[in-house]
């Protein structure tokens, strides 16, 4: 369960229905597991509706709406998805205002940036109600269900309440703020009420699960300090950190692929410069454009010499494109980048090429395979996938990963280059650090990143996180203690 699906919907002008294959790193990380297990994927298809009640629901299979090119790039196996409907009020209330405009920004420590509205708590509430009512129409007692991200935090709740017996399981995707941070919050006892109704929860970095078991502690002191008694108090959760991580083989064989490597070979043709850099990110505040798009220009501002000796593909996924503040973000941007093309191009060349869109998934891992230098340098992500998808693309074992230090994958990932996002001086040196780098230097930092992420795959993850719903269960249907657990290993 998660709020979207990996696909969305479309109505035509004609009436006619279409679907499109979704982007994200939750679909790229999930969508193996659900292939491999044949499950089912109950979410949002991103077309809203009128009337909730009127909608009716059915499970599809995903032969039945992908796109050849989609079916072609899966692996064998097959899933069910099934739409949650949402009405045009929800998106703004459920979505636009209370899970993005408060839940993210203020887990991602932009406090200035949340948003405080109880008619938009009220509405984030009713609408997780719908998907627990929607997870029983589907979920027999004896299956795993297993919740997806912030937007959900209070389904648990409802679902337990309707299912005492259900086995629910839950993994955070976002940073878990530090309790100075989280006490902000107005409703955060009932959000850790709801996660305690849960079997487990996860987390990608055990700072994240430190700051969950610490929000927690003290909101049980509280708790007893008033003698208070909820309908968590039953259930005895589990809390675990395992990073997640992405299908590396997928990557690493379709790189070696003979219309990628034609295309990877057309791209540095196109690029017509000894180095190309590229940036991979959707479109939000959190990833750090801005600032990586400044440290360019400094080092153009400070390297003369550099111009025309690399090109930099920046590559924006659109995402929220509704709210004012990406619609802000993005025209920040596009001035940004039009002021630097403007200073430093020369001739028939220009520092930076600017794609805002989506592109097909060969034509992604040919522009990984490509680039000489990755810059990822959000100013705070859960995890960050595209790092992990850059390394995994380059199967000649060439390339330098900037990474930032507010990136969760960066407690695993330990040959990269790594950068304070809020610096662009550091920025600029990584980068001039990433072009200077010899060849040999390259191969080795490459090599290592590649075996550790070969070993740390989403097999490995999901293996982990079924380990954490077993250990809840002793032999007997008895529940072990209580604790914390970690899948983690920090990659040399």
């Amino acid at each position: 369960m998660s709020n979207r699906l990996p696909f969305s919907r479309y109505i035509e002008s004609d009436g006619r229905e279409r679907w499109g294959k979704a982007a994200g790193g939750l679909i790229t990380a999930m969508e193996p597991i659900l292939l491999d297990l044949n499950g089912t994927w109950l979410g949002w298809d991103g077309c809203v509706v009128e009337d909730a009640g009127r909608e009716e629901f059915r499970l599809r299979d995903i032969g039945e709406i992908e796109g050849e090119t989609h079916r072609e790039e899966r692996k064998q196996g097959t899933y069910k998805i099934g739409c949650v409907p949402i009405t045009r009020e929800e998106n703004d209330t459920y979505y636009n205002q209370f899970s993005n405009g408060t839940l993210w920004s203020l887990f991602h420590y932009f406090f200035e940036k949340c948003f405080i509205d109880y008619p938009a708590w009220r509405s984030y509430c009713e609408v997780n109600e719908r998907f627990a009512e929607y997870i029983l129409k589907v979920a027999a007692e004896d299956d795993v269900v297993w919740i997806q991200d912030f937007h959900l935090f209070m389904t648990p709740y409802y679902l337990r309440k309707k299912r005492p017996g259900q086995e629910i399981h839950f993994f955070l995707h976002i940073p878990f703020p530090h309790t100075d941070i989280f006490s902000i919050l107005p409703w955060q006892k009932q959000i850790l009420e709801s996660l305690l109704c849960c079997n487990t929860v996860g987390f990608h970095h055990r700072q994240y699960m430190r700051n969950f078991m610490g929000a927690v502690e003290l909101y049980r002191k509280e708790k007893r300090a008033f003698g208070e008694t909820t309908t968590e108090d039953s259930i005895k959760s589990h809390f675990y950190a395992n990073p997640i991580s992405i299908d590396f083989d997928l990557l690493d064989r379709t790189s070696k692929k003979p219309e990628v490597m034609k295309r990877k070979n057309q791209i540095l043709h196109q690029a017509a410069c000894p180095k190309l850099i590229l940036g991979v990110d959707r479109i939000d505040y959190s990833k750090g454009i801005k600032e990586r798009l400044l440290g360019l220009e400094m080092l153009l501002d400070e390297h003369p010499e550099l111009r025309e000796q690399f090109f930099y593909y920046q590559l924006v996924v659109p995402s929220r494109e509704q709210v004012d503040t990406y619609i802000q973000l993005k025209k920040e941007i596009d001035q940004i980048i039009g002021r630097i093309n403007g200073k430093f191009a020369t001739g028939l060349w220009a520092p930076v090429h600017y794609n805002y869109g989506t592109i097909p998934f060969n034509e992604l891992v040919a522009l990984y395979s490509a680039a000489d230098v990755a810059l990822v340098t959000p100013l705070r992500d859960g995890m960050n996938l595209v790092c992990k998808e850059y390394v995994a693309a380059h199967s000649d074992n060439d390339g330098v990963l900037v990474l930032s230090k507010f990136a969760g994958a960066i407690a695993e990932i330990k040959n990269c280059l790594p950068v304070n996002p809020y610096s662009i001086e550091d920025i600029a040196n990584a980068i001039h650090q990433a072009l200077q780098m010899p060849k040999g230097e390259r191969k080795k930092r490459m090599k290592k990143m590649r075996n550790n992420i070969r070993t740390h795959s989403i097999d490995t993850w999901l293996e982990n996180c079924i380990k954490s719903f077993e250990y809840t269960a002793g032999e007997n249907g008895e529940e072990k203690k209580v604790g914390e657990k970690e899948f983690f290993k920090p990659m040399e």
